[in-house]
């Protein structure tokens, strides 16, 4: 896998050809942020994203990669308001060729908190997680 910030939005290619996107955060009136996810499949075949065996394929992770939720200072917690939501959109088959983007609903405690989107596309070997670092505000 790699991964590339230039000019465009945050992406991680796999060597399958599968691409991951993230757009950047966009604030709300009512505070909460939206952050698009989009997967593109360059593969030779259909991909199954999620359902209950792959509940891991994207999740949202307050701080910065790789920070132990005991180290987070008070008020820098995010909240997921929509993980069912982002479950449903990854459960049907991806066709080759397809994209589907995927909409990510998260409240923070307070403007400028770190968050990390951690995306791990299922595959019958292995793919590697993509750490999409973002500031909400």
């Amino acid at each position: 896998m790699s991964t590339s910030t230039h000019d465009r939005a945050p992406a991680a290619r796999y060597e399958d050809g599968l691409w991951v996107t993230v757009g950047r955060p966009e604030r709300r009136d009512d505070g909460t942020y939206g952050v698009t996810v989009t997967f593109k499949n360059g593969t030779d075949g259909e991909l199954r994203l999620g359902d209950e065996a792959f509940a891991d394929t994207l999740d949202v992770e307050p701080g910065e990669s790789g920070e132990s939720g005991q180290d987070y200072a008070p008020g820098q917690d995010v909240n997921w308001l929509n993980p069912d939501e982002v479950a449903s959109a990854l459960a049907p088959l991806l066709p080759e060729g397809d994209e589907r983007t995927v909409p990510v609903l998260l409240k923070p405690d307070r403007k400028g908190a770190p968050v990390t989107l951690e995306v791990t596309p299922p595959h019958p070997g292995h793919r590697e997680t993509a750490h999409f670092q973002l500031t909400l505000g």
